[in-house]
């Protein structure tokens, strides 16, 4: 049982791809992220899920970005086990593996290709913060912008 006031362990799965535009534009606030919790009981994982990406590029997104997070190849099937269906897209689980936040990691992009000047909403760190006290996280859904996993079939919107 999580007691509200304690700090618990959390992981933040996140699915990248090394040819995404917008994974690429959002390693800066990632850096932010890893820096901001580094003495939190906060591991972050990046997931490169396409099949198509090889480990080279993965290495090499993660070096030329500064990343610190561990990144893996999506072997464990991480993307279906979670429905992922965009990179970049967070997922913030507890310690049962219990999903407290999928979504966005903030609002800068509101669709492909499209985004703000400035960034109004850190999505992905509000939620971060939240989980880490034991409340619910205020805010556990939003929208992922990105570009489509490779494999998952997206929804069309029927007229």
């Amino acid at each position: 049982m999580q007691l509200s006031g304690t700090k618990r362990w959390l992981r933040v799965v996140l699915f990248l791809a090394p040819l995404c535009p917008i994974c690429q534009n959002m390693t800066y606030d990632l850096r932010l992220l890893e820096a901001e919790f580094s003495d939190e009981p906060v591991t972050f994982i990046g997931v490169f899920p396409n099949a198509s990406t090889q480990e080279s590029q993965m290495n090499v997104f993660r070096e030329t970005y500064g990343l610190e997070m561990e990144c893996v190849l999506d072997e464990a099937g991480w993307a279906q086990k979670l429905g992922a269906r965009w990179t970049p897209e967070a997922f913030i689980l507890d310690e049962n593996g219990s999903i407290l936040y999928r979504g966005r990691i903030n609002d800068r992009y509101f669709a492909p290709g499209r985004r703000r000047n400035k960034t109004r909403r850190r999505d992905l760190r509000e939620a971060i913060a939240d989980a880490l006290t034991g409340a619910e996280v205020r805010v556990p859904l939003t929208d992922a912008v990105g570009c489509p996993i490779e494999g998952v079939k997206l929804s069309v919107p029927q007229e």
